[in-house]
């Protein structure tokens, strides 16, 4: 079985006023064309059934009922009634199969322009705000009801797919992870419900809190000394970039390269980032960084533990990350002037790197577009220079680790992608006998390119969202839906970087506990 991704736009750099009451005029008129359609099809529903009624109403009459053109050598003429009843039935069938089709257009419309994001906004708002609430008074409560949803979300997966599926895990809690996570953040840090629900940054006060001890433990069991140097790759791993999209399968090479998830024979190990340098038209140089996510290793500095600091309310706490001091000493090292241009395209831990960054480097680096896969960002305080775009899947859990919804305007769009199961294109195959059987329509809107896009080397039953694979076929879901949002931060970032690729360099960081 096939996956898809089915993505929604929210944010961004929005249609004028005219256009969307344009777009939501043809949204109308789909609707009045689908509701007319509808009343056709059931029309011609009814006629089938009426027919096969009179049919069967005539008494005694066996001829009629065994649908014999004579009996005992008398002439009898009656009805076609079985072509009649068919005829309708496949009219009904036509009519159906268009309105599945027009409905799939309507949809398109809305996804690709977000005409419904602040409805959807504010619904998403309302659950997560009285599961913060419910999580806050009653905390013991409220884990036992996400544990029972994970559960239950397990015993489903297990039942359909005959195995234990992990990627069920979160298929139940998935809308109610946000509310969770910051009703036990403002549980730990005293956020009352007077105070107001999610009027303050919970989970990144909390994550101060616990920074303030699980920093010094970090340093004390894994040293705090960082060494960063600038290492050779034996293959091309990360090339050259036009887009986000280009961006994102070379930030996939580099970090399943360094996990061993694929093997490139670059020499490239763990805890390495790449930096490359862009001249544009004007001989000026412009920067394009990219950042893997967390590799767990023991002298990483892309741990488990850096997630925390990296998350924190307090700006210091955020800079002393071991992933965030590392990336920026690779900056540094690489050359990138306080005035030139750089975009930064990270997964998970990487995409908040680049969000502390953003936030915190200011002074320092120029950071005009950063790109984020699967990362907790909604709370960093990114200027508003800096374009920012976050992709997330629906029941990916990391991605609600932040505790609230990204925001949305102009310079912030978030593409959230939903799984589904890839429909039946009814594509040919090869039969048994080597002969080609043709391929027939699945009669609905699922055929559409741009209905979903495909999940590029799909596992057989659904796995965690959170693999970079997943990101990928949302945005590409998103592109492919052309929306004004999505074109306009593609053009941007493509604007960053906009020039010839000159040099492509990596950076190796390890902690240690320094020279005795």
């Amino acid at each position: 079985m096939g996956w898809q991704i089915v993505s929604r736009v929210h944010g961004g750099h929005q249609s004028a006023p005219a256009t969307v009451e344009e777009f939501q005029a043809a949204q109308a008129a789909l609707e009045d064309a689908y509701t007319e359609l509808t009343m056709h099809a059931l029309a011609w529903s009814k006629a089938a059934t009426g027919i096969a009624s009179d049919r069967t109403s005539v008494p005694l009459c066996p001829m009629l009922s065994s649908g014999a053109s004579s009996m005992a050598g008398k002439e009898h003429t009656t009805l076609p009634y079985d072509r009649l009843i068919a005829v309708c039935q496949q009219r009904a069938a036509e009519i159906n199969e268009t309105c599945s089709r027009i409905r799939g257009m309507e949809d398109l419309l809305v996804r690709a322009n977000g005409l419904y994001s602040e409805a959807e906004r504010t619904a998403r708002r309302v659950v997560t705000e009285g599961t913060q609430a419910v999580t806050r008074e009653f905390p013991v409560w409220a884990t036992a009801a996400m544990i029972g949803g994970i559960s239950g979300g397990l015993l489903y997966g297990g039942a359909v797919e005959h195995a234990f599926t992990p990627g069920y895990s979160s298929w139940i809690t998935a809308q109610f992870q946000e509310g969770y996570v910051s009703g036990i953040a403002a549980r730990l840090v005293g956020v009352d419900l007077k105070d107001g629900i999610l009027q303050t940054d919970e989970v990144g006060q909390a994550a101060g809190k616990i920074g303030t001890w699980s920093g010094p433990l970090k340093d004390f069991y894994q040293g705090n000394e960082l060494t960063v140097r600038r290492v050779d790759a034996r293959a091309d791993v990360v090339g050259r970039s036009r887009s986000v999209g280009e961006s994102l399968e070379n930030l996939r090479r580099l970090g399943e390269e360094r996990l061993g998830k694929i093997d490139l024979d670059s020499g490239l190990a763990y805890g390495t980032v790449a930096v490359q340098r862009y001249e544009k038209a004007d001989g000026t140089n412009a920067w394009l960084v990219t950042v893997p996510g967390t590799d767990g290793q023991w002298d990483s500095p892309f741990g488990w533990e850096q997630n925390i600091e990296l998350m924190s309310d307090d700006a210091e706490r955020r800079r002393q990350a071991d992933s965030a001091r590392m990336v920026v000493e690779a900056m540094e090292q690489a050359g990138i002037g306080r005035d030139e241009p750089v975009a930064i395209v990270g997964h998970s831990q990487g995409g908040i790197v680049a969000a502390a960054i953003a936030s915190d480097e200011s002074e320092r680096f120029d950071i005009q577009h950063i790109v984020t896969a699967g990362s907790p960002v909604a709370n960093h305080p990114i200027p508003e220079h800096t374009w920012v775009t976050s992709i997330e899947i629906e029941d990916e859990f990391v991605a609600s680790l932040d505790g609230a919804e990204n925001p949305a305007n102009e310079h912030w769009l978030t593409i959230r992608g939903t799984l589904e199961p890839s429909p039946d294109t009814g594509a040919p195959r090869l039969g048994d006998d080597g002969v080609c059987v043709p391929g027939t329509d699945s009669g609905v809107w699922g055929d559409s390119p741009y209905a979903g896009a495909p999940v590029d080397d799909p596992a057989e039953t659904k796995e965690m969202t959170h693999w970079l694979k997943y990101h990928q076929a949302a945005y590409q879901n998103a592109t492919d839906l052309g929306g004004v949002p999505t074109i306009t931060h593609e053009r941007h970032f493509a604007g960053v970087i906009d020039g010839e690729l000159k040099e492509t360099q990596y950076y190796e960081g390890r902690i240690s506990y320094g020279r005795e």
